[in-house]
């Protein structure tokens, strides 16, 4: 039987996190193929991780940053395959692993890609154009790990053909993976989909602490809820996702219509209520899990191109797509009412999910792209690569022999 070591930035929380819903589908993908997979991390584990992976029989073994225990356990655990939670976990471990099992086949999954979204952030709210954060530390960094894997798990089709445009990235190096859904799921979600006249307002979903998705809190709560509220003065907002800041939860305002209700245990029960998904999201990167939550669930969006981006191919969108919140909200206004048109978008979606993410599509073409670098580990990489690689590891290793040493005397204060 194979081995899979997952090393987590967190622990997965599939129910609170689109990243970590992500993450248990990995799993799930090794899991269907009989892989043995383990997961350790250095962060806390919470409770909210703990249920999906101990109901899988997924190890989970805590480890700490800058120790050499960790050497010892990748010889105890000899897996096959590494994947890295993000380029920030191979930086801090990937070193290691290069050094004690040469051989393993190493897998980024980049989630999204930091440095767009920080770019686009920047571009947004301190007029950084993206060209000069194109070439920041962040893109170096996280492009450097991208070559130093064997390849890279991307979310988006959109940020494939980035890598490839803007650093030349060869498309071996890089395996489209996006969310994934069971097609009989897909077809019992539509068989059993809530209709337009048993559905009452609106609402949004997401983590809270995520800088995206507060700013389209934020939106929400000064440019947008107030215009579509003067037009329909009985309708709610409705604020779902974990983590909330005291910023967002002083937003609740029942007068308003505007309520912050945070975590709730089941996204497809508190989606199913609602007959609208308002994401105005101005930056961001990867592809957008309150989306793909919502075309699970028949309801239709209203979004920006950012929340729309990559997620629909060539397929007519599950909405309507505004950027300016005059638009965006008199959008939101006349869809509430036409049941025609929501009809046409929700049945959109449902196509979208069975044309685009469909699970079979994808597993059997990454595990045959797995096969196919785990026959020539050592033949892909060219000189420049490798003499990026040992430098590379030669400062992660003795920035951690830095850390831990000036740990040691610190504590002999």
């Amino acid at each position: 039987m194979s081995k899979l070591l997952i090393i987590g930035y967190i622990w997965p929380e599939p129910h609170r996190t689109a990243a970590g819903y992500r993450m248990l589908q990995i799993i799930d993908l090794f899991l269907s193929q009989h892989y043995e997979v383990t997961l350790c991390c250095a962060a806390r584990i919470k409770p909210t991780s703990s249920e999906a992976l101990e109901s899988r029989g997924i190890p989970m073994i805590p480890i700490q940053l800058n120790n050499d225990d960790f050497d010892q356990l990748l010889q105890e655990l000899q897996p096959d395959i590494v994947i890295y939670d993000r380029f920030l976990v191979e930086e801090q471990y990937g070193w290691r692993v290069r050094k004690v099992l040469p051989a393993a086949l190493q897998i980024l999954d980049t989630e999204d890609l930091h440095f767009l979204r920080d770019a686009r952030k920047n571009h947004i709210e301190n007029q950084i154009s993206l060209i000069q954060s194109f070439k920041s530390e962040l893109a170096i960094r996280e492009i450097s790990s991208i070559r130093r894997v064997d390849f890279s798990l991307i979310i988006s089709s959109i940020e494939m053909e980035f890598l490839m445009n803007q650093y030349q990235m060869e498309s071996s190096r890089i395996f489209h993976l996006p969310f994934l859904i069971d097609e009989n799921d897909i077809l019992d979600r539509c068989n059993k989909s809530v209709p337009f006249e048993e559905r009452q307002g609106f609402c949004t979903i997401g983590n809270l602490r995520h800088a995206p998705n507060l700013d389209s809190v934020r939106q929400l709560k000064t440019a947008i809820w107030p215009q579509i509220r003067s037009e329909l003065p009985e309708a709610q907002l409705f604020i779902y996702g974990s983590n909330a800041p005291q910023e967002v939860l002083e937003m609740h305002d029942p007068k308003t219509g505007f309520l912050v209700k945070g975590h709730v245990p089941s996204v497809d029960k508190a989606l199913q209520k609602h007959r609208l998904l308002l994401a105005p999201l101005r930056y961001g990167a990867g592809l957008k899990g309150k989306i793909f939550d919502a075309m699970k669930n028949g309801i239709p969006s209203i979004m920006t191109n950012i929340a729309a981006e990559g997620m629909f191919g060539e397929h007519p969108a599950p909405g309507i797509i505004h950027d300016e919140p005059i638009n965006f909200a008199q959008s939101a206004i006349v869809l509430y009412s036409d049941q025609k048109r929501w009809n046409e978008y929700a049945n959109n979606g449902f196509k979208i999910l069975k044309e685009i993410y469909k699970e079979s599509a994808f597993a059997k073409a990454l595990f045959q792209h797995i096969e196919q670098h785990r026959d020539k580990v050592y033949k892909s990489r060219t000189f420049d690569e490798q003499m990026m690689i040992y430098h590379a590891d030669a400062h992660f290793k003795f920035m951690s022999y830095w850390i831990n040493a000036k740990k040691g005397a610190d504590s002999k204060l």
